[in-house]
């Protein structure tokens, strides 16, 4: 029998660089659909050549679904994260969103502030930096925004968690590279207990750990 191949393509970078092209990832491995990962080498596309060749916006992810109507590519995290919630649709598959409305509404609002938000703490505590053996202090511009993502996170689980908005979802999806990058930059969060708890239960969840194990195997960067 002919095996077929998946009509889904994710473009990614490298996984010690890219945290959102982990965001892609974990939405796709949540919604439990085939799909082929391709990379390309963001350090060895300067110019964003190959990028552009795939995206309208020349980043990554981007995701191509290949469908009778003809090839769809969507860009961007969170546009995937609609789309697939839209085109692989609960019960059938897992649910990225909460069913209960006002879970939701919070869910997206935080996702929302995490896809556009907290620019000093991505700069001093960047992706690649976290993978390093020592990484460099973060400034206090990027602490004081790690306790504003750390209070918020407290926050949502009052409500009972054990994720952000009840079940594994987009919310934890949107910020699991953000768990990283206070871990590896050893912010305190030992006034946000919850937060903690639930930073240590991300960090071992399957999905995530189906990127993070990769992405510690490879040479560390300092710069790309």
């Amino acid at each position: 029998m002919t095996e077929t191949r998946p009509t889904l393509t994710l473009y990614t970078g490298e996984k010690n660089i890219s945290s959102w092209s982990m965001r892609g990832f974990l939405a796709l491995t949540h919604k439990k659909v085939s799909f082929q990962e391709r990379e390309i080498s963001l350090p060895g596309d300067p110019d964003r050549k190959h990028r552009r060749e795939v995206s309208p916006t020349g980043k990554v992810p981007v995701l191509h679904h290949e469908r009778p109507g003809g090839r769809l590519v969507i860009p961007d995290s969170l546009a995937i994260i609609e789309y697939l919630e839209e085109t692989f649709a609960p019960p059938a598959h897992p649910a990225l969103w909460p069913t209960d409305p006002a879970r939701r509404a919070h869910a997206r609002w935080i996702a929302a502030a995490m896809h556009s938000g907290w620019p000093k703490l991505r700069e001093s505590m960047s992706f690649n930096l976290c993978f390093l053996p020592q990484p460099p202090q973060a400034t206090p511009e990027a602490l004081a925004e790690a306790a504003e993502v750390l209070d918020l996170w407290e926050k949502s689980l009052a409500d009972g968690g054990p994720f952000l908005c009840g079940d594994y979802g987009a919310a934890d999806i949107m910020f699991a590279p953000v768990v990283w990058r206070l871990t590896a930059f050893r912010v305190p969060t030992q006034g946000t207990p919850r937060a903690k708890a639930w930073m240590a239960a991300m960090l071992e969840h399957p999905d995530v750990k189906r990127w993070m194990d990769p992405a510690r195997a490879l040479p560390p960067r300092a710069a790309y």
